[in-house]
């Protein structure tokens, strides 16, 4: 066997063995499958495995496949009963909060790790001076999340197997919070989110709201930052997802390093650019798609720096895998995780095609030529497509307006983190210096805001369905990839797997 025959050998075992990891968590997800029973199937893979190579001193390819699904739907399964086991014990009132508060329109909410472990949801009222890393006591009544009834999709909605997926499994609300002690977490965290505050607070001393919370959740907050008015518009206008923190974010962390350190060695930028992304990811939250889409930066920075070839469905493949391993519960139970994955799917799949046919079609073709903006366009339509089963399935409503507010909006996006991080931090120098910068910022911000305004409040911006089964999303999906497969012969091109 040549070298290139054995590589692409390889990759296939690699390929069965995460697939077959993320289907024993997606089995386990809905049907208990004992640890035992995997830690059986784990032997009996390995003894499969063993015997092959004592007895015929090789294992045939059809033999490793079959090893391999045993043994990574094996593990996955039990990587799942991992996670999912949590021995009943009822909190005690006394211990630290593990997150940063999160400023709410009627409360503020953080998540509250008990002196014996665990973990409880707490709200409490807006007035309370609480910090990351404090030792607090709390009083009010504990409860277990449960089954929500009426969600938004009109279906009922398992807010406890969501929370699960944190380890959290009691909520409190109203809570009476004293604080007993400060910092009491982790130093780099307390200090990251110390400069995040100040960063926010900069932004709201030379911006006005909501300009200011629109900026802060662009660069930094993600979609908490902004009152629920405006966030309720974005919705309807389909335009929420350019306040959650992903992708973007990421590339704009990892170029901004990359122009910054130009002048050092490859591997020195790289590696502080490896690390300013692994920062910015803490300071954010490590949400899933800002996880997602830093391992993918990651493998591409770490993939340049030792002169290795960037695979982006590879590096997306990879990506989710190590989020399943770290945590396997996201895979059902985690609506952003499962947008995030979908909508990376679509830039990757979808979106080339899209473009093929925007070049061929005269009034995209012009619309694109004019305002230069052919990637934003096949971008835009491609997600938007993409993501719409799950959005029926998921949220039960889609907004109508969503293309046109996308493609108004998409295009000043990145002029306008670009502009707002510069007056951001030519303010700690000095107002003055910042004032053209900050001028021009508040101008894009109000675009943005205007137009999802506009195209938020109208009265048919959005379309509600109830109860979209899930067979009719499962349904599409299987149409989509065979439309998508069809669209690709017709072109003769080849998937980009």
């Amino acid at each position: 066997m040549d070298i290139k025959s054995l590589l692409e050998h390889r990759h296939i075992n690699i390929f069965v063995f995460i697939w077959s990891f993320i289907f024993g968590i997606l089995v386990s997800s809905f049907v208990y499958i004992a640890p035992l029973f995997s830690l059986l199937m784990l032997v009996i893979s390995v003894a499969i495995f063993i015997s092959q190579r004592l007895y015929l001193g090789k294992v045939e390819g059809e033999i490793m496949i079959l090893v391999l699904l045993i043994l990574a739907f094996s593990l996955g399964a039990l990587r799942y009963a991992i996670k999912d086991f949590h021995m009943e014990e009822m909190p005690v009132f006394t211990g630290i909060v593990v997150s940063e508060p999160e400023v709410r329109e009627k409360n503020i909410r953080f998540v509250f790790k008990s002196d014996n472990g665990e973990k409880v949801l707490v709200s409490t009222n807006l007035y309370s001076d609480i910090k990351y890393g404090d030792e607090i006591k709390i009083d009010g009544k504990l409860e277990k999340p449960g089954i929500i009834e009426t969600s938004d999709a009109g279906r009922p909605f398992d807010y406890g197997a969501y929370l699960s997926k944190d380890d959290i499994y009691y909520t409190m609300s109203f809570a009476q919070v004293n604080v007993i002690s400060r910092d009491n977490g982790s130093a780099v965290k307390a200090g990251l989110l110390k400069i995040k505050g100040s960063f926010v607070n900069k932004m709201k001393s030379v911006l006005v709201e909501p300009e200011s919370s629109l900026l802060a959740g662009l660069l930094v907050s993600g979609k908490q930052a902004l009152p629920a008015s405006v966030i309720d518009e974005f919705k309807r206008a389909g335009v929420v997802h350019i306040v959650v923190l992903s992708g973007y974010n990421i590339m704009i962390v990892a170029e901004f390093f990359k122009r910054i350190l130009s002048f050092l060695s490859l591997r020195i930028a790289s590696s502080v650019s490896i690390f300013g992304i692994i920062l910015f990811v803490l300071m954010t939250g490590a949400s899933a798609t800002v996880v997602r889409a830093a391992i993918m930066a990651l493998i591409a920075v770490s993939g340049k720096m030792f002169g290795r070839g960037y695979s982006v469905h590879r590096a997306l493949l990879v990506a989710g895998f190590l989020m399943l391993v770290e945590n396997p519960k996201i895979l059902i139970f985690d609506p952003s995780f499962q947008l995030s994955m979908l909508a990376t799917l679509a830039m990757i799949y979808v979106s080339p095609i899209v473009e093929t046919y925007i070049v061929k079609w005269s009034v995209l073709r012009g619309l694109g030529e004019a305002w230069e903006m052919k990637q934003i366009l096949s971008a835009t339509i491609s997600t938007q497509i993409f993501v719409l089963p799950f959005l029926l399935y998921s949220m039960g409503n889609v907004s109508v307006v969503s293309l046109i507010s996308n493609i108004l909006i998409l295009v000043f996006i990145p002029y306008t983190m670009l502009v707002g991080f510069i007056a951001t931090i030519l303010t700690y120098a000095s107002s003055i210096f910042a004032l053209p910068f900050t001028y021009v910022s508040h101008l894009l911000l109000s675009w943005i805001l205007s137009v999802a305004h506009l195209f938020g409040n109208l009265s048919w911006a959005s379309i509600n369905v109830s109860s979209s089964p899930i067979w009719v999303m499962l349904a599409l999906y299987v149409f989509y990839v065979w439309f998508l497969t069809f669209l690709y012969k017709k072109e003769n091109s080849t998937l980009p797997f």
